[in-house]
């Protein structure tokens, strides 16, 4: 059995490089670290090994499909393990670089998609060092090469603790999955970074490469928040049945790609805020942490199970926004509207909340397509200040969001138009108030107000955290500036109760 000394410091992350070590013997010790994490004996823990020849069966019966007998496997030296992890069969070999996270998501303040995210992330940024680009796969849970397999996840969490991880094939012997369906999936090729680059990688090599990625990403974060800006973790029912839901239909959330402290929240209350078009920007404001880069085409199946989760849900108001398009034509005006139709035509019901990027070259328009579908709230976010539009969002523009917010009241008339600013990026009271003013000369009658809280590593850092009785202060403000609908408190965000009518 291999023998790990536990390290108690809970300020680091520990980082344990197991060598070739068997599987089973990982398996035990795992557990054993496990419980020992949950107790608060040992700190956050990550395992990097690779394994003896070895094929893992996981709890989703469907997707264990084994293409040779077990006796068979055995006397070629293959072992074969049943276990409690998600997803399906999988194989191991040397080559291959395995690590297990032993984590307390809680501490990290992660859920289970997000870390899912993270671990995918991590494992791009080592393949991309290596030489590969890989990419994520809505609905596959690991890492493709074109429509090639080089990494798979799967994971179990335990009252917040992690454990199980990620497979990524470097230099291993690719003849080994032969012997299974990888992770239940017909046709799937798999491949490696030897085959992709024709490069044998030193292992010693990877193992420094991605140490430094998982101190990056999960490295324990000294979060001195005040005390009115600490938040349980999402939990219960109605929480688990939306994110269920939203998963199993394969729709994004900005709740989870912009890593909202509200989504325990809002989800209990089985709303949720859908982000259609993709979860790849084409800009890169420094305060989110969706991903910048080169979008997939517009899904036209998208409406549909929009309306799907609106119906599922039960849902009387519907929050629809999107990422920046500005490779589209419309900059996605055209799919907000199907969006709206294809559930005003399943659900005539559901009222609607839109919030739109900016619609960067083709303004006027979008808001010529978005009438088709109107009545709806039409929110548009400023965001911050504009003196601040050059440190946290590059490629926006304050004048051009003004103009926007403009051009919705000027055509849709008695539709409410509503926009959105965050406090503690380093801005002062006479901009606030400033950009208050300004939204009200062109016609926008609802607001909200929040703290910015930093969501993700490379995001602006918070300069301030604004009290309460400061966000109260602001919104006796805006009301006197004439905004007939505001929230203003150090949790609100674009579509927080956007369902709510008072004031």
């Amino acid at each position: 059995m291999i023998n790990i000394s536990a390290n108690k410091n809970k300020d680091f992350l520990h980082i344990r490089d197991c060598g070739l070590a068997d599987y089973r013997e990982m398996l035990e010790l795992q557990q054993q670290l496990v419980e020992q994490r949950r107790r608060g004996e040992i700190g956050d823990t990550v395992l990097i090994v690779e394994h003896p020849p070895a094929i893992t069966l996981g709890v989703r019966q469907s997707a264990n499909k084994l293409l040779a007998e077990r006796k068979k496997l055995t006397a070629k030296g293959i072992d074969v393990v049943e276990i409690r992890r998600g997803g399906g069969a999988t194989a191991h070999n040397p080559g291959q670089i395995v690590f297990y996270p032993i984590l307390n998501l809680q501490e990290l303040r992660l859920g289970v998609s997000e870390y899912i995210r993270t671990l995918e992330q991590t494992g791009i940024e080592l393949l991309e060092k290596l030489g590969v680009k890989s990419e994520r796969r809505k609905g596959f849970p690991g890492l493709w090469v074109n429509d090639k397999k080089i990494a798979s996840i799967g994971v179990r969490v335990s009252r917040q603790i992690t454990h199980h991880g990620m497979a990524i094939n470097i230099n291993n012997d690719l003849g080994i999955f032969d012997y299974i369906v990888p992770c239940g999936l017909e046709g799937v090729e798999m491949t490696s970074v030897l085959k992709e680059t024709g490069k044998k990688q030193p292992m010693v090599d990877v193992k420094n490469h991605l140490s430094q990625l998982l101190t990056r990403y999960f490295a324990p974060r000294v979060r001195r928040l005040p005390e009115w800006l600490k938040r349980p973790m999402p939990t219960g029912g109605e929480y688990n049945k939306t994110s269920e839901i939203v998963n199993t239909l394969g729709l994004e959330t900005i709740c989870m790609s912009a890593n909202c402290p509200n989504r325990g929240q809002c989800w209990s209350r089985g709303t949720a805020t859908v982000l259609i078009l993709g979860n790849i920007c084409t800009r890169g404001c420094k305060f989110c942490s969706v991903a910048k880069g080169k979008p997939k085409p517009v899904d036209a199946t998208e409406p549909a199970r929009v309306a799907e989760l609106a119906k599922k849900l039960n849902l009387h108001y519907l929050v629809i926004t999107s990422v920046n398009r500005d490779d589209l034509a419309d900059g996605g005006a055209g799919h907000f509207r199907d969006c709206i139709a294809e559930v005003r035509r399943r659900c005539p019901d559901v009222k609607f909340e839109i919030l739109t990027p900016d619609f960067r070259d083709c303004q006027r328009e979008a808001i010529e397509i978005l009438a088709e579908v109107q009545p709806f709230v039409f929110a548009h976010n400023v965001e911050t200040v504009p003196g601040l539009y050059k440190k946290a969002r590059a490629g926006g523009d304050y004048q051009r969001s003004l103009n926007l917010l403009r051009y919705a009241k000027e055509s849709f008339g008695s539709i409410p138009t509503k926009s959105s600013i965050m406090l503690g990026l380093g801005e002062n009271d006479e901009e606030v108030e400033q950009v208050l003013r300004d939204l009200r000369a062109v016609g926008c009658e609802r607001l909200t107000i929040g703290q910015y809280l930093k969501p993700s590593k490379d995001s602006l850092e918070v300069v301030e955290y604004i009290r309460p009785e400061k966000f109260e202060w602001w919104k006796q403000k805006a009301t006197e500036l004439g905004f007939n609908w505001v929230i203003s408190a150090p949790f609100a965000r674009s579509s927080y109760f956007a369902e709510m009518r008072t004031t």
